[in-house]
């Protein structure tokens, strides 16, 4: 099977100051997410967890599921509590393990999904000391 990975956007957040994220998903319904760098929006599977960086329009409390599209899995993800309801909030996702990979993030009733080919840890940009 091949990925169909999403491609990006090409917006970024309103009032966006994020320069170092520079490539951002955005697909119409008021949420965008981009990878921290230095992934340069390449996924990777294992430790250490992505560190993503998502921005909401509309308040409520962000929910991040993942689902393997290739095979069966699922991913871990973290939201850090303390963050105003809406605007920009950090995550960290962790894709267990290479293959084709669906993120969704949801604020209320607003969706933001995003497939990904996800590339074996070795080639993780951390892990190459």
């Amino acid at each position: 099977m091949s990925c169909p990975a999403t491609a990006f956007s090409g917006e970024r957040p309103p009032d966006s100051n994020t320069a170092s994220f520079s490539r951002w998903w955005y697909q119409g319904d008021r949420i965008w997410f981009a990878l921290a760098p230095p992934y340069e929006g390449r996924w990777y599977a294992g430790e250490p967890a992505l560190k993503v960086l998502w921005y909401s329009e509309v308040a409520g409390e962000l929910r991040i599921t993942g689902r393997r599209l290739d095979a069966s899995g699922a991913v871990l993800a973290e939201v850090p509590s303390g963050y105003q309801p809406f605007g920009y909030q950090p995550s960290s996702i962790l894709v267990p393990e290479p293959g084709c990979w669906e993120i969704t993030g949801s604020v209320g009733e607003h969706t933001l999904r995003v497939v990904a080919d996800v590339l074996t840890p070795e080639l993780h940009p951390l892990r190459a000391a």
